[in-house]
């Protein structure tokens, strides 16, 4: 199943101009457009000029937001062995059409396997884990907005002892909790805590590696063309988002908490929010 891409157009300019301080007036001054340009712009209604105007004054590349403006182009779908998305419906007032992701990842020798938050439902997680005959040995926790805890409790219950991780600027539930920089190990591949917070207080990034591919759990860190919002804390985001995630190799997979996955490669060209990549 293809999964739609998280954002729009205007919804990186959103984020942008909120993350920056710029309300429409403000915005379209900088750009020199009329604020009903700005307005209509930030209403989905595209044009390529004031597109183009605006791009620089909020510090995304023009090229990527025009490209992902017209849906130029979307991620290929990634397989590997050892790695399974699973996204499942979370409707909010005013976005009934929400999804969350959760992942599944096992080492294919040993057959241990890990999840990485849980969505919404966990059933088909589970019917996976009893049909590759895996050793769920623990849950780990990228942050803990509701959308990817929802099903906390009913994963905890199938994992033996109840092992759970979490950022340790974001505890919940009893798990044990993780800083920056911690490693954990399992039979067949090891996991590196990489603190990614700006979109939540202590968002976390796991990279895996022992799998062959480089992967990263990256929560709401970063998504295909985008990245979580960060009102508060935009800079902070960008800024662990180019050093803890964009730095991976290329052809680390990237796994976000909505949308496809993609990888570094591929968000290095096509990300509006990081220019400095093009």
């Amino acid at each position: 199943m293809r999964i739609r891409i998280e954002d729009d157009f205007e919804d990186v300019l959103m984020k942008a101009a909120t993350g920056l301080g710029l309300g429409k007036q403000a915005l379209a001054q900088k750009a020199g457009l009329p604020v009903a340009a700005v307005a209509a712009l930030l209403n989905a209604e595209l044009d390529e000029a004031s597109l183009r105007a605006v791009a620089p004054v909020l510090a995304l590349d023009a090229d990527a937001l025009v490209s992902m403006a017209n849906r130029a182009w979307q991620p290929e779908p990634i397989k590997l062995e050892g790695l399974r998305c699973y996204n499942t419906p979370f409707p909010v007032t005013g976005y009934e059409a929400m999804t969350v992701n959760s992942y599944l990842v096992w080492s294919p020798h040993t057959k241990v396997a890990v999840a990485f938050d849980t969505g919404a439902n966990v059933d088909a997680l589970l019917a996976d884990v009893k049909a590759l005959n895996l050793e769920l040995q623990a849950l780990v926790v990228t942050h803990v907005h509701r959308d990817h805890i929802d099903a906390y409790d009913e994963l905890l219950s199938h994992i033996e002892g109840g092992i759970a991780f979490a950022p340790k600027l974001e505890p919940y539930s009893g798990a044990d909790l993780l800083e920056h920089g911690d490693w954990i190990e399992f039979d067949g591949f090891e996991v590196q805590a990489r603190q990614t917070n700006g979109h939540s207080r202590g968002g976390m990034t796991y990279l895996i590696e022992g799998l062959g591919t480089p992967i990263a759990i990256v929560g709401d860190s970063i998504f295909c063309l985008s990245q979580g919002g960060a009102p508060e804390h935009y800079a902070q985001a960008l800024e662990n988002n180019r050093e803890q995630i964009l730095s991976l190799p290329e052809t680390t997979i990237l796994c976000p908490g909505h949308g496809p996955m993609t990888t570094v490669a591929d968000e290095q060209v096509h990300n509006p929010f990081f220019p400095e990549f093009k």
